[in-house]
């Protein structure tokens, strides 16, 4: 019982500390998991964002284009049906008569026109699919964008916040030596004043946090939660010439600009089919019934045909201007695909120049917190003012904001050369893509 006794207080204790510990780890798992991170946020606006839910609903309509056109090519059934009675007023008789018929057509010959219809259809349905494809690259890249904004936002604020703490700090110790008569109150006014700034540069912090914040919302629909740092884990291109034939396979302008030069081929086609004969094949199957004649009953089957003779000249300049729409198409192509180039090359240049710039500033960050730290304690000694702490502390905060600025820049410039390739989606990003309806 004794020895009960005197372990009761530690088995007590120990179960204080286990509760303790159980709470603060609950509470560790559960920030981790409600942190959000950027390969959620591009699942959630791939699934959920109304320009793409609109595009894809659009897109189901414009394969049913094809069906409709695909629909000519084959055979077509009718039913009529006929009833009426007459009275002979003069020969005070009457008569009835009733029929119904079932007609079939089909296209035997039109100079390839329904054909190539057909393929036109299917050629805008893959510019409609390669459209949702660009339009869904655009939404990403804005959607990383805006993360990458709120993201170097929440830095600056944490950044200006620790530069008010310690402005904050360096403005109480000036006070105090200034009681105690080792500074003046130049020192205490430079001091004040350094701290009002640095207050009024975290509110302007705050305030573009939450400008960049309310873009991120509309955007991808929910309120940016404790955003973690990115993790590019895709491969760019060795370099730019394997970046531009990448794009020549895969950037939607690109493919967008060669169909649309089949499309202008198919154009010709059509236009030259006019000049051909048309030829359909019918058959009719009649049963009526006549209170004069009684029942008849007939299978009729036809041939009709048509070609066109004089049309002043419409059908040859429907095909010269369809020639000439090639030729142009093929010269816009090639526009296409150079402005596509100097994108890459520019976003090429932008990665690199971005890449360099954060190694500057890291050394630079480096530099400036050891002269800072020198200065602070050269003031200390009295061979440096507070003005030069101040100055220093300045450097050091800028310097910072630099970096965060630089480094978001680098993030940015890898997604943007992704989509000048037209690579820039989530299998690309290695994210597994959400079902979509």
């Amino acid at each position: 019982m004794d020895k009960y006794q005197r372990i009761k207080p530690m088995l007590k204790k120990f179960k204080i500390n286990a509760v303790f510990l159980l709470i603060l780890s609950y509470f560790l798992v559960f920030s981790s998991l409600s942190a959000d991170t950027l390969d959620e946020i591009l699942r959630l606006t791939y699934s959920s964002n109304k320009q793409l839910i609109f595009s894809r609903t659009k897109l189901a309509s414009s394969e049913k284009s094809i069906s409709i056109s695909e629909s000519s090519l084959g055979v077509n059934f009718s039913a009529a049906i006929n009833g009426s009675k007459a009275w002979d007023i003069n020969q005070s008789s009457q008569s009835d008569n009733y029929s119904s018929s079932i007609i079939g057509s089909y296209n035997l010959f039109d100079g390839n026109f329904s054909k190539n219809k057909v393929l036109l259809e299917k050629a805008f349905y893959e510019i409609a699919k390669i459209g949702l494809v660009e339009l869904e690259q655009n939404i990403l890249l804005q959607t990383i964008n805006a993360y990458l904004n709120v993201l170097r936002d929440q830095k600056l604020v944490e950044l200006s916040t620790n530069n008010v703490a310690v402005l904050e700090r360096q403005f109480v110790e000036t006070s105090d030596r200034f009681q105690l008569g080792e500074v003046t109150r130049t020192d205490v006014s430079q001091s004040e004043s350094a701290l009002a700034a640095a207050k009024a540069n975290l509110t302007a912090k705050k305030g573009a946090l939450k400008i960049s914040s309310e873009m991120f919302l509309s955007l991808v629909g929910i309120k940016p939660f404790k955003l973690k740092d990115i993790e590019t884990n895709f491969v760019l291109p060795d370099n730019v010439e394997i970046a531009k034939k990448n794009a020549l396979k895969k950037h939607p302008k690109i493919l967008v600009s060669n169909i649309e030069e089949q499309i202008a081929s198919i154009r010709i086609k059509i236009a030259k089919s006019q000049k051909s004969p048309i030829i359909n094949f019918k058959s009719i199957f009649s049963n009526g019934y006549s209170s004069l004649s009684g029942n008849n009953n007939s299978l009729t089957f036809r041939l009709e045909g048509s070609v066109p003779i004089f049309n002043s000249g419409k059908i040859k300049n429907e095909i010269e201007q369809a020639e000439i729409n090639f030729k142009a198409q093929k010269e816009n192509s090639l526009i296409i695909k150079r402005l596509v180039e100097h994108d890459i090359t520019l976003a090429w240049s932008n990665v690199l120049v971005s890449k360099s710039s954060i190694e500057a500033r890291k050394r630079q960050v480096e530099a400036l917190t050891l002269a800072y730290d020198g200065v602070v304690v050269e003031e200390k000694l009295g061979t440096r003012t507070t003005l030069d702490v101040i100055n220093a502390e300045q450097s050091l905060l800028d310097a910072r904001t630099q970096l965060a600025s630089a480094e978001r820049e680098h993030a940015y410039a890898k997604f943007a050369l992704l989509a000048t390739t037209g690579e820039l989606n989530l299998r690309k990003l290695k994210i597994m893509p959400p079902k979509t309806k």
